[in-house]
C-alpha cells in the first residue's frame, strides 16, 4: 500500500510527467510505470491532511492511527519509484532499474547521529510516526553521504594546515579558539566554512525534502520552521550538477565568505540573556523570541548533530554537549513545562522582563535599541475581556517596564515571497523593528483620557503613511503598534478614571480600536453602491440574503437593488440577492463607472487570474483617485476578512496591495504606450499653427 501524497512528477507545460500504479490484484501487489502527458488518471492514495491513505488494492481507508501504529512497529518501509536525469532539452523520469534500486539499499554506516528527537508537538510532528532519532530523518544512502562528509573535514584541515605552513604562516599549533593566527588556524577556518556545507547538504538530503512539480526540483528540508511528515520525497545526488549537489552548497558558502566585512576583527562571545553579562555601553539590536512559536534550540539540534561532528575539536566548548541545551530557551512551550500552559507563561514573562532589564543596562543613552518582533497581533488567547495577544501584551510589557519609551516603528520587508508559508496564507511579509530609547527618569503622568485623544491625533497620520509606503495589510495591525505605544510609552504612567495604572493589555485594545475606526471612516467618501457592498460583505461575504432584507439596506445606503444588479454588482433574482463573485463581474473595467467596489473587485480578480500585468492593465484603464481608494478598501476589506475567519479572502486582498507599487509603475508605463487619439480641436490648432 503506497504511502504517498502525490503520483505527479512534473506539471512544467509540454513535459507533464507523473507515476502511475499497476495493481495486480491477483497477488495484492503494486507496480509502477512513468507516463508522459497530463495526469488525467487523477489516482492519488492520500485523501486528505494527516495520515489518511486509500489502499488501491481493497479499497479500504488507512486512517492517521492504523499508519502510526503501522510505522512505529516497523511495517513501513520505502520504495524507488523514479530517476530524474539530465537531458538535452531538461529533466528526463524514467523508471527505476535493478542497479539503480540496489544503489539506493545501501547499508547503514558504523558511526551516524542517532540522538533522539524532542518531544516537540508544534514543530516536529514526524515523532509520532516512529522518526524518533536524528538518523531516521535520513535514508541509509544520506547517512553514508553525510558521515563521510563531515569526517572528510579533518583530512582536509591537515592537509591545508600543511600547505599554509609551507606557504609561510607560522607553525604555532595555537587553535582557533585560544585565539591563535598560524596555520592551525588557517585550516581550523577553512573546516569551520566546510560544516557550513555539510548543513547544507543535509538540509537538501534528508527524507524531509519533497519533490516541487512546478518548478522540477527537490524543496529544501526546512521550507518552514518546522519537521513534518513528508510521504514521498527526493533524494539529491551530490554528485551531480543540479539542486542538493556539493557544488551548489559550497559555492553558496564561497559567495557569502566572498561578501563578508573583512576591515575589522571582530568576536562574537555567548551569554544567558536573562542572567546578564558585563557589556555596557554597546548598541543593542536584537530579534526576540516569539512566545510560543517556534522552539529554535529543537530545531536546531538537525544542524548541530553533523555540525559537532566536524567541529567538536576545533571548537571544545561549544559544542560539549550532544545536543543543544534547551532549558534556558525563553520560549512559552508548554510541553518543557510538564504540559503546564500557566507554568510555560509565567517562565516567558519573567525571562522576558529580566532580559529587558539587562538589555536597559547594557545599552547607550545615546544609540536606540531595536528589537525585529513578527508575531501576529491575530495570533492571540481570548479572554473574558475579548482578545489579547500574549505574545506581543508580554514584550511590550517587559520594555515598558524595564525603563524603555518606544519611539517609533520600522516596518521591513524580510520575508521571501517565495518560502513555502507564502503561497496562499496570510504570513507576515515584514518584520517590525520596534526602536526604543531610555525614557526620561521625569516622564509625567498622563490619564487615559488624554491619552486616547493624543494617541487619535498622532495614530492617523502615522497609518495615512504606512499605507502610503503599501504596507501589507497583514503588517498593517503589527506596525499599528509601534506608533500607539510610543504615545503609551512616554509617560511614566497611564491612569484610568479610578487612579489604577492602564495596562499595556488596555492600551492595545485603544490601539486597535483606532485602527479600526480610522479604516471605516475611510469609506465616507466611498460611493452609496460600495458602502451597500461593504456591509453585504461584512454579513454574509458572497452568501445569499433576502430580497427583503437587501432592499432595506439598499435604502439606508440610498441606493436600490434594481441598479446594482444592472451594473453587474449584484446577483438579484426570485427573492434571493447576492454579491456577485469576482469571476462573474464585468471582465473590462469601464473607466465611468463610479463603483469603487466594483474596481477593486475587478483589480483583486486580475491580480488572482493574470498576475501584475493584467492588474496594470485594468489599472491603466481607470481614472482619477479611483485606484488610490480601491487599495483603501482592500485594506478594509482585509481587516474584515481576517477577523471572520476568510483566510483565502484575505489573502487576495493582502496579495494586491503588496503588489501596489509594482502594479502602479507598469500601469504608467502602459498608459505612457497608448496611443493617443487626435481631435477636431487638436486639427484646429496644429492649422491656426
Amino acid at each position: 500500500m503506497p504511502l504517498a501524497s502525490s503520483f505527479d512528477v512534473s506539471k512544467k507545460k509540454g513535459g507533464e510527467t507523473y507515476i502511475y500504479p499497476i495493481v495486480d490484484y491477483k497477488n495484492k501487489a503494486v507496480d509502477y510505470e512513468i507516463r508522459r502527458g497530463v495526469n488525467t488518471d487523477h489516482i492519488s492514495p492520500k485523501l486528505s491532511r494527516g495520515a489518511k491513505f486509500q489502499c488501491l488494492i481493497c479499497g479500504e481507508t488507512a486512517n492517521d492511527d492504523y499508519v502510526k501504529r503501522s510505522m512505529l512497529s516497523g511495517e513501513v518501509g520505502r520504495q524507488l519509484l523514479c530517476v530524474v536525469a539530465e537531458g538535452k532539452k531538461g529533466r528526463l523520469y524514467i523508471a527505476p532499474d535493478r542497479q539503480q534500486i540496489l544503489s539506493a539499499e545501501v547499508e547503514k554506516p558504523s558511526d551516524y547521529p542517532n540522538s533522539p528527537l524532542p518531544f516537540d508537538p508544534r514543530n516536529i510532528w514526524c515523532v509520532n510516526y516512529g522518526l524518533d532519532s536524528y538518523d531516521k530523518l535520513f535514508s541509509n544512502r544520506q547517512l553514508t553521504t553525510l558521515t563521510t562528509f563531515s569526517d572528510l573535514i579533518s583530512e582536509v584541515c591537515r592537509q591545508v594546515e600543511i600547505d599554509a605552513i609551507s606557504a609561510g604562516l607560522a607553525d604555532d599549533h595555537i587553535p582557533l579558539s585560544d585565539g591563535g593566527t598560524g596555520a592551525l588556524v588557517y585550516s581550523q577556518a577553512i573546516g569551520t566554512y566546510l560544516s557550513f556545507v555539510i548543513d547544507k547538504l543535509a538540509d537538501r538530503g534528508s527524507t524531509g525534502c519533497s519533490w516541487d512539480v512546478k518548478r522540477e526540483s527537490l524543496r529544501n528540508t526546512f521550507g518552514r520552521q518546522a519537521l513534518p511528515m513528508v510521504w514521498d520525497y527526493a533524494e539529491s545526488n551530490p554528485f551531480s550538477n543540479s539542486s542538493g549537489c556539493f557544488d551548489n552548497m559550497l559555492d553558496w558558502v564561497v559567495k557569502c565568505v566572498e561578501r563578508f566585512p573583512a576591515s575589522v576583527k571582530g568576536k562574537a562571545s555567548q551569554h544567558d540573556a536573562q542572567s546578564g553579562c558585563e557589556l555596557r555601553d554597546v548598541m543593542v539590536a536584537t530579534d526576540p523570541p516569539y512566545y510560543d512559536n517556534i522552539s529554535y534550540a529543537d530545531l536546531s539540534d538537525f544542524f548541530y548533530v553533523w555540525t559537532r561532528r566536524s567541529l567538536k575539536n576545533v571548537y571544545p566548548e561549544l559544542f560539549r554537549t550532544m545536543l543543544v541545551p534547551k532549558a534556558e530557551e525563553l520560549v512559552a512551550t508548554p510541553y518543557r513545562h510538564g504540559g503546564n500552559a500557566v507554568k510555560a507563561k509565567e517562565f516567558f514573562e519573567e525571562g522576558m522582563a529580566a532580559t529587558c532589564r539587562n538589555l536597559y543596562q547594557y545599552s547607550r543613552d545615546d544609540v536606540p535599541v531595536t528589537l525585529f518582533y513578527a508575531y501576529k497581533q491575530s495570533d492571540s488567547q481570548k479572554d473574558e475581556d475579548g482578545q489579547a495577544s500574549s505574545g506581543w501584551e508580554t514584550m511590550l510589557n517587559a520594555i515598558i517596564h524595564a525603563g524603555f519609551a518606544i519611539t517609533g516603528t520600522w516596518p521591513m520587508r524580510t520575508e521571501l515571497a517565495n518560502r513555502q508559508v507564502a503561497s496562499g496564507t496570510n504570513a507576515l511579509s515584514t518584520s517590525i523593528v520596534l526602536v526604543c530609547r531610555k525614557r526620561a527618569q521625569d516622564a509625567p503622568i498622563c490619564s487615559k483620557r488624554n491619552f486616547v485623544n493624543e494617541l487619535r491625533r498622532e495614530l492617523r497620520d502615522a497609518l495615512a503613511k504606512l499605507q502610503t509606503s503599501n504596507i501589507a495589510p497583514v503588517d498593517l495591525a503589527q506596525a499599528a503598534i509601534g506608533p500607539g505605544m510610543a504615545v503609551f510609552s512616554k509617560y511614566s504612567q497611564v491612569l484610568e478614571a479610578d487612579g489604577t495604572e492602564t495596562s499595556v493589555r488596555e492600551a492595545l485594545k485603544a490601539i486597535n480600536q483606532e485602527l479600526d475606526l480610522y479604516l471605516n471612516e475611510q469609506g465616507g467618501d466611498l460611493d452609496g453602491e460600495t458602502r451597500f457592498c461593504v456591509e453585504f460583505y461584512t454579513q454574509l461575504c458572497f452568501n445569499e440574503m433576502k430580497y427583503g432584507d437587501a432592499n432595506t439596506l439598499a435604502t439606508a445606503k440610498n441606493v436600490s437593488v434594481e441598479s446594482m444588479r444592472t451594473h453587474g454588482t449584484l446577483y438579484a433574482q426570485k427573492g434571493i440577492v447576492r454579491l456577485r463573485e469576482r469571476s462573474e463581474l464585468p471582465a473590462n473595467i469601464n473607466p465611468q463607472e463610479r463603483n469603487i467596489w466594483l474596481l477593486c473587485q475587478q483589480l483583486v480578480y486580475r491580480m488572482e487570474k493574470e498576475g501584475v500585468e493584467g492588474c496594470a492593465k485594468g489599472l491603466a484603464e481607470s481614472y482619477g483617485g479611483a485606484p488610490d481608494r480601491a487599495k483603501e478598501l482592500a485594506y478594509r476589506l482585509y481587516m474584515i476578512a481576517e477577523k471572520k475567519g476568510w483566510s483565502q479572502e484575505a489573502y487576495a486582498y493582502n496579495r494586491l496591495v503588496v503588489s501596489w507599487s509594482e502594479i502602479q509603475t507598469r500601469a504608467a508605463v502602459l498608459k505612457q504606450e497608448k496611443p493617443t487619439q487626435r481631435t477636431f480641436f487638436d486639427d484646429l490648432e496644429k492649422t491656426n499653427e
